[in-house]
């Protein structure tokens, strides 16, 4: 049973008054920094109402993207070797299916992946995609300027934006459609930490995510102009351990069907991710070797199950 008394932390990304060197960012930034620290996790309330409306345009080509047939959606495979593309059909987790859009921000990546579904293209969900992408570029580009700067590391800024990008759509069927009418709830997904730097997540009205504090499960309900934004394992490998990686799951409802927009960004191929010299000393010694994100999500893949499958990749 999850907790409905802890909340996690709010923090407003709206203001217009919201620029590096203004006393709201520098209060802003040290609110961010410090529940990163301790919950791993925000609850984002970007307010905008282009935004919101291009939200619901996913969710509801969102729908219709599950409908398809099992053959269409298995066509979604990806030429990088981040385990991106079609996920589903799990036993253990029935209700999961997923579709992803690799590196978006490449040319040509999101129409690839429409055509899967469109053969003739659909310039509706193009547009939407990549307008919503775009918003969150933007605040995951803030985000990672005021970790920074609150490290005083700024220089190190084109380095953590010259990210890979992936937008994901994710799909959970409530157990009464899937036969599971004997228990109120169930694992949609199980509880595991996220590989990259940082996660935004928008979900519809049916909520189910939930982040483990110090052993305690915490509903993340939020507001429709809100998301979810987790740091993952790359930003606590950087940072020497400095941001927490909280664990997470979704667990699911008898009824509705839940629905998730997730855009990422995550270490190129190739690039070693590694904590910088000025974040290692006598009271902070190195706690990750470095690693490629490949090998990582190799390692991950073929350890299913394995707890914390992360520190014993490339724990010190």
């Amino acid at each position: 049973m999850a907790s409905t008394k802890v909340k996690i932390p709010t923090i407003d990304f709206s203001n217009e008054e919201l620029k590096p060197n203004t006393p709201l960012w520098e209060s802003t930034k040290i609110q961010l920094f410090e529940a990163l620290q301790e919950y791993g996790c925000i609850e984002a309330i970007l307010y905008d109402k282009n935004l919101n409306e291009i939200r619901e345009g996913l969710f509801d080509f969102s729908k219709k993207l599950f409908e398809f047939p099992l053959e269409t959606k298995m066509k979604n495979i990806s030429e990088v070797q981040y385990h991106i593309g079609y996920i589903g059909q799990i036993p253990h987790l029935p209700s999961y299916e997923s579709l992803g859009i690799p590196d978006f921000l490449a040319p040509q990546s999101v129409e690839n992946f429409a055509n899967i579904f469109w053969p003739h293209g659909n310039h509706e969900f193009c547009n939407l995609v990549k307008s919503y992408a775009s918003s969150l570029l933007k605040l995951d580009q803030i985000i990672k300027r005021m970790i920074l700067e609150n490290l005083g590391l700024e220089k190190h800024i084109n380095e953590l934006l010259d990210n890979f990008a992936l937008f994901r759509f994710s799909h959970y069927k409530g157990s009464l459609s899937i036969n599971k009418d004997e228990n109120d709830k169930y694992d949609g997904l199980s509880a595991h930490t996220d590989n990259n730097f940082l996660t935004f997540i928008a979900q519809n009205q049916v909520n189910g995510l939930q982040i483990n504090k110090n052993g305690e499960w915490i509903n993340a309900t939020i507001s429709p102009n809100s998301f979810v934004v987790l740091s993952g394992d790359s930003f606590k490998a950087w940072t020497n351990g400095r941001l927490h990686s909280p664990l997470h799951r979704v667990e699911m409802p008898k009824e509705g069907d839940r629905l998730s927009l997730q855009f990422n960004t995550l270490s190129k191929p190739g690039h070693f991710i590694e904590a910088p010299k000025e974040l290692v000393d006598e009271k902070h010694p190195l706690l990750f070797k470095p690693y490629e994100m490949l090998g990582l999500l190799n390692y991950v893949a073929s350890n299913a199950g394995t707890p914390n499958a992360f520190q014993a990749y490339c724990g010190v």
